[in-house]
């Protein structure tokens, strides 16, 4: 390091220790992301707080199942609950398994979906659909509102920062009138701004650098392997992103405008990124690809055979519930025992296959929409951001999506489990219970290759930028 370059960097750091403002400004924004963080880890406390608790019901039930085989029935509570446990007539909607979406180490810092979409479902034989819609799973009201939490710090908040910091790096000399002086110096134009920018970039992005190993300290140990790479692509996320807005403070002072011209631009930038581009392709998407929940609503009202005691209604039912699932129609007594709670679940199964067609339409419709905008956030590398943050700590919109996927086939597997012992007419069984269906989340292969991405297309709008800057503000000196 030359001494030129070593003067500026202390006369820069004595302008900053005196700047009373910009030392309260680096105050507020820590406050308030050590607050971001607090709040993070509430939310998802709070969430764990509920899943353990949803986790002791599943666990206490079927632990009052499997003790009425063991023990003495005496009261009639005894009884009915030993009914319920061996009886599939009873059981195949009395029987609720709990599928839990499961935060990651990391979801604290960014929130994401979880607070919008529900994390875990009871499901029992019953039709799917009711038990799926009975929110709504893509409001676009809710899906322009965010969380405060350290994603929303730093993707809103530091850009503002920066802008705070450098606005009038060359500005303020010519204003000052001290433009004249630097000319003169044997260190150009361009590496005196350089050098500047340089300075407060490691500020504010170690300030960036420092809230989040906070973070992560305070939420996840980043050095498990399940950790590792996350916390890795967060810490480079937030570098990558503030170069990406101190590369658009490059360009803008590269103008030589005047400190309000610098300011007003640079916040119409954040303006552009933030909130317009969002707000814009929020509408299109949902002009181009409309969804409403209303075509679901049928689906959550709960719904039963028009005659309860038409014996000809049930059989009728049960034929044409047989006609999608013939390896249920083996047993002799089809028929003669049970008919009526074979007809229910044979209805409820329907159900669900009638209206299978307008519920494809609609997740066909959820996934176009997020295929769409992914297909546009190059746009905005504020949106970019975030859904490069929502990736990493696993909140993003297609993690509900896969999450609602693998219900299906989990309500496949408990309705495959009671329906063959309810339509073949064999009790549940004490060893039954070892064989119990399980919930399973699949993960997703090609989570970090969507990070990756996102992360390149920010640093190549970063260093064209960067580079017509330094082609722009080489014209000072001529």
């Amino acid at each position: 390091m030359d001494k030129s370059t070593k003067t500026l960097i202390h006369y820069e750091w004595k302008t900053f220790t005196r700047n009373k403002f910009q030392l309260l400004l680096l105050a507020i924004t820590f406050v308030f992301a050590l607050y971001a963080i607090y709040y993070g880890k509430s939310e998802i406390n709070a969430q764990l707080d509920t899943i353990e608790a949803v986790k002791n019901l599943e666990e206490k039930e079927f632990a009052e199942y499997k003790a009425s085989f063991q023990k003495e029935l005496v009261t009639l509570e005894q009884e009915q609950t030993h009914d319920i446990a061996s009886r599939p007539a009873y059981a195949w909607y009395r029987h609720g398994y709990h599928a839990i979406l499961y935060p990651h180490a990391l979801a604290p810092l960014a929130i994401g979906q979880r607070d919008l979409f529900r994390y875990y479902y009871r499901l029992t034989g019953m039709s799917l659909h009711y038990q799926l819609y009975e929110n709504e799973l893509a409001n676009p009201v809710n899906l322009l509102a965010g969380n405060f939490d350290l994603s929303f710090v730093l993707i809103y908040l530091f850009p503002l920062l920066i802008i705070t910091f450098c606005y009038g790096l060359f500005s303020s000399e010519k204003e000052n009138g001290t433009l004249a002086l630097l000319k003169i110096q044997v260190i150009s134009i361009r590496k005196i701004m350089l050098i500047k920018l340089a300075f407060y970039l490691a500020i504010i992005t170690g300030l960036a650098l420092l809230v989040s190993l906070i973070g992560i300290l305070s939420t996840a140990n980043p050095i498990k392997s399940e950790n590792l790479m996350a916390s890795s692509l967060w810490l480079i996320g937030a570098i990558v992103y503030c170069v990406f807005w101190f590369a658009v403070m490059f360009v803008i002072i590269s103008f030589r405008k005047s400190s309000s011209f610098n300011a007003i631009t640079a916040a119409g930038c954040w303006l552009f990124f933030l909130i317009v581009i969002p707000g814009m392709l929020n509408v299109i998407v949902t002009v181009k690809y409309p969804v409403s929940s209303v075509t679901l609503a049928g689906l959550t009202r709960r719904t039963g055979l028009e005659n309860e005691d038409d014996e000809k209604e049930a059989k009728e039912v049960i034929t044409e519930f047989l006609h999608y699932k013939p390896e249920l129609a083996d047993s002799d007594s089809l028929i003669k025992n049970n008919l009526m709670p074979k007809a229910y679940a044979a209805f409820t199964s329907l159900k669900d296959i009638h209206n299978q067609e307008e519920v494809d339409y609609y997740n066909s419709q959820i996934n176009k929409r997020n295929k769409w905008i992914a297909n546009f956030y190059w746009l905005s590398p504020a949106v970019n951001m975030q859904e490069i943050f929502s990736q990493i700590t696993e909140t993003d919109l297609n993690t509900f999506l896969v999450f609602q996927d693998a219900l299906v086939s989990f309500h496949r597997d408990i309705s495959d489990f009671y329906f063959k012992r309810l339509f073949w007419d064999k009790p549940i069984l004490l060893e039954d219970y070892s064989e119990l269906p399980v919930f399973k989340m699949p993960k997703s292969d090609n989570r970090y290759l969507i990070v990756f991405t996102g992360l390149s297309k920010i640093s190549l709008i970063a260093l064209l930028a960067f580079i017509v800057g330094y082609i722009k503000i080489n014209s000072i000196s001529k």
